[in-house]
């Protein structure tokens, strides 16, 4: 058979049966007792038995199932009922109900001033005896209610109380006609009152207010309150003064109180002091207008934006310029005048910047009031309070429009000069070749082979100095020019002009990147010029083999330009100081004109070091470059 689920329920989760009412029963008589006892179950009470006071105390006191108490009084023995349920009661609330043959007035009394919970006079009955006991149940839980209501309301005045002294505002509170019933710490302090003088005092004499700028008194809005029934305050002109003449500017606000069928028992008054308040809002009111005077009379147009990014302010240059009025202009109704092919970016400039809380400089048209378009300067700023709080943003604007045409007048010039510089630069390279060449073409011509060496020497000084133009002309730098690669063209006309002689000379060039200005390039290209010259037409004869080395690095404040051969050695007669040569005469020449040394290792391997100093006036000279 299938079960239902309400059986399978209470099968396996039992309704648990209503506790017992636990009852001890006090009685030094075994057979009275046993009577009891019989007559108490039938009617449903778990019974517990004690046969004398001591024992009855013992119980009472240690098993807390016991829900009552029934005492005989007398208990044939040193301590009678009474005294045991004093014992009693001093450690437990509990009811106890007497149970005595005892009929005297002097008895009666006695146990109710014990407790009041009842008293029975044996054989009075098995009805009488469990009505008593149900009596002095209800009787208990009325007094545990009462207990516990007791108990909330004095939480609940703690609580108050403790409100009343953390608050931070003043309160007072009075009756239905005006008189205080109580008043907090705050209250005292800035009345002058204390909260026993106060208590029955008309709130006027306590809480007495002027007017802060003509002193007159004031009525307090309880005065006001209590007729209508209604929430009024005061404004920030209140000035309270207290009972030793102090004055302290308040703002306050009451409230009616009502009983629970509605009607108005009182009322309750919260007020503060908002001196500091009243006087830091006084010194903003005035810096404020300080400000504006002076935003007024600048002659930069300025705007304030406030927390939803729009414009709350303009000073009068602005005002002005456009010819509109603070309230066309407030909000977004300044974007009217920016031209409609820079609103868009006007507008993204300023809300992204608005969003990350940083500085933005930005140009844009804002049209004037005689309807021209201007160029604006905007350059704007995020503003904070003295707690570092963001709360807006300020910007001020110049009309930039003579200085950007006369900028781009100036750019257009710029411009023209870089095209005139470049085309010179041009023209002068195309003049050395057709200069080398006509020099070329009468140096083939000559039948004089020294007349020939001179002139092909001419040619190859011509291209040293062409090539630094080449590279002028196709550089954006009219200044300055790498040296390395300076060094590296010359070699490479040179190998050209000697590539009859050159065929067994390898040419091995370590360079740094270094840049040097155009005035000293050209003695550094004409001094190499001639020293390769020589290594080419004197230290490989008959087409020996052989190697050529340039190195240009730099150490500390010099700059060194090294140049070696492995080819013959220089003739026994040779010097380094004088020479019957134009290039010799020329080197010496050209390094005392950049202020370098120069040295010579003449066995073994030949090599020329020149030296260059990049200190005090040529501080500027040379600069090496990254690669």
């Amino acid at each position: 058979m299938i079960q239902t689920v309400e059986k399978i329920f209470r099968e396996y989760f039992p309704i648990p049966e209503e506790r017992k009412k636990t009852i001890l029963l006090v009685e030094d008589e075994a057979i009275i007792a046993l009577s009891e006892t019989q007559r108490l179950k039938k009617n449903g009470f778990r019974v517990i038995s004690a046969y004398s006071a001591e024992e009855a105390v013992q119980i009472a006191t240690n098993d807390y199932t016991i829900d009552l108490v029934l005492m005989d009084i007398d208990l044939g023995r040193e301590e009678d009922g009474t005294d045991a349920a004093v014992r009693i009661l001093k450690t437990r609330d509990i009811p106890i109900v007497f149970l005595s043959s005892h009929i005297e007035p002097e008895i009666v009394e006695k146990t109710e001033k014990i407790t009041s919970y009842g008293y029975v006079v044996k054989d009075s009955g098995e009805t009488v005896l469990i009505a008593s006991i149900k009596m002095a149940f209800k009787l208990y839980e009325s007094h545990l209610r009462l207990k516990r209501s007791e108990e909330s309301l004095k939480e609940n005045q703690e609580l108050l109380k403790a409100t009343l002294r953390s608050i931070g505002d003043g309160v007072i509170s009075t009756d239905e006609l005006g008189n205080i019933t109580d008043m907090n710490y705050v209250a005292e302090t800035l009345t002058g009152w204390s909260r026993i003088d106060a208590i029955g005092e008309p709130i006027e004499r306590v809480f007495k207010i002027v007017n802060a700028k003509t002193k007159r008194r004031m009525r307090n809005s309880v005065d006001v309150l209590i007729p209508k029934e209604k929430n009024m305050g005061l404004d920030n002109q209140a000035l309270l003064i207290s009972k030793s003449g102090s004055e302290h500017r308040v703002a306050e606000s009451s409230a009616p109180i009502r009983s629970e069928k509605g009607y108005t028992i009182g009322s309750v008054l919260v007020f503060r002091d908002i001196s500091k308040e009243y006087s830091l809002l006084e010194n903003i009111k005035e810096s404020e207008t300080r400000f504006k005077t002076v935003a007024n009379a600048a002659p930069v147009m300025i705007w304030v934006s406030g927390l939803d990014k729009k414009c709350n302010w303009f000073n009068q240059t602005w005002l002005n310029f456009t010819g509109r009025t603070m309230e066309q202009e407030f909000g977004d109704g300044w974007a009217e005048g920016v031209h409609p092919k820079d609103i868009e970016e006007c507008i993204q400039i300023y809300s992204s910047h608005f969003d990350q809380r940083e500085a933005f400089s930005m140009t844009y048209r804002l049209k004037n009031k005689n309807g021209d378009w201007r160029w604006i300067q905007d350059n704007g700023l995020p503003i904070t309070n003295e707690s570092g709080i963001f709360t807006g943003f300020i910007g001020s604007c110049v009309d930039i429009t003579e200085a950007k045409e006369a900028l781009e007048t100036l750019a257009k010039d710029l411009h023209e000069r870089e095209y005139l510089y470049t085309e010179l630069q041009h023209r002068v390279k195309n003049s050395m070749s057709m200069i080398s060449s006509i020099v070329e073409i009468e140096a083939s011509r000559s039948s004089d082979a020294k007349l020939e060496n001179t002139l092909e020497n001419l040619v190859n000084r011509i291209h040293s100095v062409g090539n630094l133009y080449e590279m002028l002309s196709t550089s954006n730098n009219s200044h300055s020019v790498r040296l390395d690669r300076y060094i590296q063209k010359i070699t490479e006309n040179l190998l050209n002009a000697f590539k009859e002689k050159t065929k067994e000379i390898s040419l091995q060039l370590d360079l740094n990147d270094l840049e040097i200005d155009v005035k000293s390039a050209i003695p550094l290209g004409l001094i190499l010029n001639e020293l390769v010259t020589n290594i080419f037409k004197y230290a490989f004869p008959k087409k020996q083999e052989g190697k050529i080395s340039i190195r240009l690095f730099k150490e500390e404040s010099w700059v060194n330009l090294v140049v070696s051969d492995n080819g013959v050695p220089f003739p026994k007669d040779f010097r380094t100081d004088y020479s019957p040569g134009l290039g010799l005469q020329l080197v010496n020449m050209l390094v005392d004109q950049l202020k370098g040394k120069i040295e010579w290792k003449l066995y073994g391997e030949k090599e020329v070091s020149i030296r260059f100093c990049n200190r005090e006036e040529h501080s500027d000279q040379f600069t090496f470059i990254k690669s």
